[in-house]
């Protein structure tokens, strides 16, 4: 027996070392962290370098050298990217995640090089952008080389780039929990084992590179408090106002960013790569007098939470990041909008801690600063999980956790209200990198793909009825109207029949049961925005509404699948 025992053990234990899947991590972790601290160490001496030699002339003079400067990291990023992987452009998340859902082209090994060049150029010389977007498609393009190296297919292949494409987040930051939270909440949408397992050892390798070669403090030097902050009748009106704030303003930011990508799609006679170069003319222009709104901006965290700053300052700071960002963004220089998102919450928070403390509030300005930057995040991409973790781990305060959740939760909430989608989402759909399936997919109205809808019923129509319908029909699904004909809800055979299993009245009205958010989208969307939400949300089916929120009919991923034959 004990032979048997420790033959098994040997056995189990080779079987582990021999596992392919453990080597791919942790080769991917290496790269993806050597090339993060590769990126972040170039951008931040190449911004510095900017600016000591900027600084050295007066103001006359600057504002001839400065715009100079940017328009050329921006002409050298523009090149880079339109000229060798196109792909690049932007944040890089949308692209990865669209790649990911397998309705767009795959991760190129190419890309991981444009995207490290490019990314240094733009936001080294000044170009007000995040450096976690180009981060996130790096270390995806450093998944797609080990899946080249190993020579992997398939679904092994896609958690490989997950996992490069977290970790490089998780080491960016110096966040490993919320890279992986990330991983799951927006990347992928969906949490298996088969995907965590290789996430997880990527992340542990590339953050362990990123604090040995750069230190484990967090990103963001935020003063603790020393103790927790507590809800009190007081506070707790100030943090409300906080997360209704961050609410409208994330949404306007969002809109801020589709508005200027408008703008730079409207300028057909200037060439594609010209585009990020007019952008860094203009901010560098700005720059001058501000230069607060260049590069990523990460040091006016601290300054704000350290009561640096005053009002007033702390307004025009936010009012500058706030279009020069969208006006970057927009040009489709390679630079993200995650870090920015995170420095105007910071500022948001700044503006009503200062003025709470103004009319005597016990409020703690370090604090709220940190709780502004999730319930932003949250606003904006509609995270708040990855915001609480990412506040967290980021700020190394716990202290404030209370808050973060409380404004985080409210924060969304505003968003949700003012229909704001995910921006990430709602930048996939804006992208031209799909398949060969999802052009076809794109070029098909849903209303000509939908099933029609045989009943409709009323809120007030019984369980029971409903079920003898379903019966009857041979139907899984019952779409409920409101007494305006608009969609109320759906109800489905599963939910009646756990209706029933428990004992409960099937008298009662189907409003009582029913599914008041159901997965909806409007006929004249084309079937591409279909499939992705569908793949997003794991659903089989939507809901398919008119214009004026009327049922037009039922569309279900087998409808969607027939279009392709």
């Amino acid at each position: 027996m004990k032979y048997s025992l420790k033959h098994k053990s040997i056995h189990f234990f080779k079987d582990i070392s021999r596992s392919e899947i453990v080597l791919q991590a942790v080769v991917t972790g290496l790269l993806t962290g050597f090339f993060v601290l590769i990126f972040n160490f170039s951008i931040n001496h190449l911004f510095g370098a900017v600016q000591d030699f900027s600084m050295k002339f007066p103001v006359g003079k600057r504002l001839l050298i400065l715009p100079v400067i940017t328009a050329l990291g921006g002409l050298i990023s523009g090149l880079l990217v339109f000229k060798f992987a196109p792909e690049t452009k932007g944040s890089g998340i949308p692209y990865v995640k669209l790649a990911l859902s397998r309705l767009g082209k795959g991760i190129r090994v190419r890309s991981l090089f444009v995207k490290l060049f490019a990314g240094i150029a733009g936001i080294g010389s000044g170009l007000s952008l995040g450096k976690e977007g180009p981060s996130v498609q790096i270390g995806a393009g450093v998944g797609a080389l080990t899946s080249k190296l190993f020579k992997i297919r398939g679904t092994s292949q896609y958690n490989l780039i997950t996992a490069g494409a977290a970790s490089a987040l998780g080491a960016t930051f110096n966040t490993p929990l919320a890279g992986m939270v990330f991983a799951v909440e927006e990347l992928t949408q969906k949490f298996s084992a088969q995907l965590l397992f290789p996430v997880m050892i990527a992340m542990a390798v590339s953050v362990s590179v990123m604090r040995f070669f750069a230190g484990d403090s967090p990103i963001f030097h935020i003063p603790k408090t020393g103790v927790a902050i507590m809800f009190t009748p007081e506070n707790i009106v100030v943090y409300v106002i906080l997360g209704v704030l961050c609410g409208f303003l994330g949404v306007a930011f969002a809109k801020n960013i589709f508005f200027n990508l408008k703008i730079f799609n409207k300028m057909k006679p200037v060439p594609n790569w010209l585009k990020p170069a007019i952008a860094g003319l203009v901010i560098g222009c700005f720059g001058v007098f501000l230069p607060e709104i260049l590069s990523t901006g990460a040091v006016i965290v601290d300054k704000c939470a350290g009561g640096f700053y005053s009002i007033a300052f702390i307004a025009l700071i936010f009012v500058g990041k706030f279009l020069a960002t969208g006006f970057c963004f927009g040009s489709g220089a390679a630079g993200g909008i995650f870090l920015p998102t995170l420095l105007l919450g910071s500022l948001t928070g700044g503006f009503v801690g200062l003025i709470a403390i103004k009319f005597g509030f016990d409020i703690n300005l370090s604090s709220i600063c940190v709780v502004g930057i999730g319930a932003f995040l949250a606003a904006v991409a509609r995270s708040p999980i990855t915001a609480v973790m990412m506040v967290f781990e980021m700020t190394g305060n716990y202290h404030s956790i209370l808050p973060v959740i409380f404004t985080v939760a409210l924060s969304d909430l505003i968003a949700e209200k003012l229909n704001h989608a995910p921006i990430y989402t709602t930048l996939i759909l804006k992208q031209n990198a799909h398949t060969e399936y999802a052009e076809k997919l794109s070029e098909i109205k849903v209303k000509q793909a939908c099933s029609p809808v045989p009943f409709i019923i009323p809120l007030d129509f019984s369980i029971e009825n409903a079920l003898n319908l379903m019966e009857q029909e041979d139907i899984s699904i019952l779409p409920v109207k409101s007494e305006n004909a608009s969609l109320a809800g759906v109800i489905t055979l599963s939910d009646i029949e756990d209706y029933k299993i428990r004992g409960n009245d099937m008298n009662l009205s189907v409003q009582n049961i029913l599914n008041t958010e159901p997965l909806t989208i409007r006929q004249n969307d084309d079937l591409f925005k279909a499939a992705f939400l569908m793949h997003s949300n794991e659903a089989d089916y939507m809901i398919v509404l008119s214009q004026n929120s009327k049922i037009v009919g039922i569309l279900y991923h087998s409808d969607i699948l027939a279009c392709n034959k």
